[in-house]
């Protein structure tokens, strides 16, 4: 865990509080106490989520959220706050802010609003279109099996069929599994596809450094040889 989250609170035992359990959660934590700080420190450490206190000497914590929502920053925002009225929730969440939690709080309970918030802003690593397995290489995008210095093209279900034996590679896969996770059908579903299709992939591994292996009474299991 590398996030870095900034706290802008005056409360000097409170931030203290904080600080300590953050650190504990893994964060890097950097604190300020006023909203002049604050921004000062906001744009310098470019933290990945604010925890923002409204009544801050000077300068509120609403405006300076509204100043920095107005400059395009975008860092997610947790108003803690002593002011719970319904008002305040309203104008936190309409000058940008992503969640408002009320003072006295658990700490529990911030943590995970924390990392519910910041699950939000964490883009998902690209999935890649290509498995390789020790010279076996299948694009699922284009269905093209790459092996044996050979290529071709191969049907959309054997595709998604060698995907999920790629994806596991020594561990046995019942024939329910397959017919749930492949075909999505009912696993207790009468059929001779998984067998049809099995067969047609030991053809396109023949020959080769993989086989499928049939387990007696438990399923299959993509070997290397």
């Amino acid at each position: 865990m590398n996030e870095k989250i900034l706290v802008i609170e005056d409360d000097r035992k409170l931030r203290s509080g904080l600080v300590d359990n953050l650190n504990f959660e893994g964060y890097g934590v950097t604190e300020t106490w006023s909203a002049e700080l604050g921004a000062k420190v906001w744009y310098e450490i470019e933290p990945d989520l604010v925890i923002l206190d409204l009544m801050l000497p000077g300068k509120s914590g609403f405006q300076l959220l509204y100043e920095m929502r107005a400059n395009s920053v975008k860092t997610p925002v947790i108003i803690l706050s002593a002011r719970g009225e319904e008002w305040d929730k309203v104008r936190g969440f309409r000058d940008g802010c992503d969640d408002y939690v009320v003072k006295p709080f658990s700490i529990i309970e911030l943590i995970e609003r924390i990392r519910a918030v910041l699950r939000r802003y964490t883009p998902e690593a690209p999935i890649s279109d290509t498995i390789i397995l020790d010279g076996l290489e299948l694009n699922l995008t284009n269905r093209e099996l790459s092996y044996l210095g050979r290529s071709g093209i191969l049907p959309e279900k054997l595709v998604q069929l060698l995907a999920h034996f790629m994806r596991n590679p020594d561990r046995v896969i019942s024939r329910r599994e397959l017919l749930t996770k492949v075909w999505l059908l009912d696993p207790d579903i009468e059929t001779r596809t998984v067998d049809v299709h099995i067969a047609s992939l030991r053809r396109k591994l023949d020959g080769g450094s993989f086989e499928i292996e049939t387990v007696y009474k438990a399923g299959y299991r993509l070997n290397q040889l």
